[in-house]
């Protein structure tokens, strides 16, 4: 597991624990300080714990040290990259696609292919949306060609083979309620407005931990101002419930992303 940082250089102003972290296995080091998600609200926080998991099944004795360096479990991944941009602690596990937001204020460290963990995201539609027309053309808008541009840009990788074209309809004056996980804020932002200039169509997201935005939905916030009508979530369980419980209709997996450590810059 001898992975080095990317561009992680060292400086005498820097703490100790910080000076330390250069591969993966620096994790381990004594007082170390890890953030990563609550794995009961975030998907970010499910991965973590299954890329743990498969660092225990090779090394038991590293696995133990980490979990005892993880002082804090955040409710979203951009509470994450926070804490460590503002170095209230030492490293934390987000999203590749995160990582790219602060590159300037942040070293990479990659997680070794043989426990890394390849998350899936899926958008649904919800039934009980009151414009179900305008939900499922963004849907589409997603799946399409300009959509996967879009999410590529910002290190998304696409997960739809041979995009169609998007055909926009005309919507105009009509609003569209979003509710999506919060990895997906800056490229949805840029889809959102992509998407008004082509339908007409107002777009309002709410971003934010998918198991939070899942019990939202689940509590009855679909359709009208403020409840949503297309759900996506950081990992296919969160949508996957929705369907179980017969709240969402056509859903597909649009991305995939992987996770990465990140530390502070000096």
């Amino acid at each position: 597991m001898a992975i080095i940082a990317d561009g992680c250089g060292s400086s005498e102003s820097s703490s100790q624990a910080r000076r330390q972290i250069k591969r993966f296995q620096d994790l381990a080091s004594p007082d170390v300080k890890i953030a990563i998600g609550d794995p009961e609200l975030a998907p970010v926080g499910k991965y973590t714990v299954a890329v743990l998991e498969n660092i225990g099944e090779k090394d038991g004795d590293l696995k133990q040290k980490i979990d005892k360096n993880i002082i804090t479990r955040e409710p979203n991944v951009r509470a994450i990259l926070d804490k460590v941009v503002n170095k209230e602690v030492d490293a934390g596990f987000v999203y590749t696609t995160d990582a790219m937001i602060e590159k300037d204020r942040i070293c990479v460290i990659e997680i070794p292919e043989e426990v890394q963990v390849v998350s899936e995201y899926p958008v649904c539609v919800l039934k009980e949306s009151d414009n179900k027309p305008l939900a499922e053309v963004f849907f589409k808008y997603i799946l399409a060609r300009q959509g996967q541009e879009v999410l590529k840009k910002y290190g998304f990788v696409p997960a739809v083979k041979d995009p169609a074209d998007f055909k926009p309809g005309n919507f105009q004056s009509q609003t569209l309620v979003v509710f999506a996980a919060a990895s997906l804020t800056n490229a949805f932002s840029e889809m959102g407005k992509s998407f008004e200039q082509k339908t007409g169509v107002k777009v309002k997201f709410q971003f934010g931990a998918s198991g939070t935005l899942r019990q939202k939905i689940e509590g009855g916030a679909v359709g009208g101002e403020g409840g949503a009508d297309v759900f996506a979530a950081a990992g296919m369980k969160d949508a996957e419930i929705l369907r179980e419980k017969g709240l969402s209709g056509d859903m597909a997996p649009f991305v995939k992303n992987k996770l990465v450590v990140i530390t502070p810059k000096n």
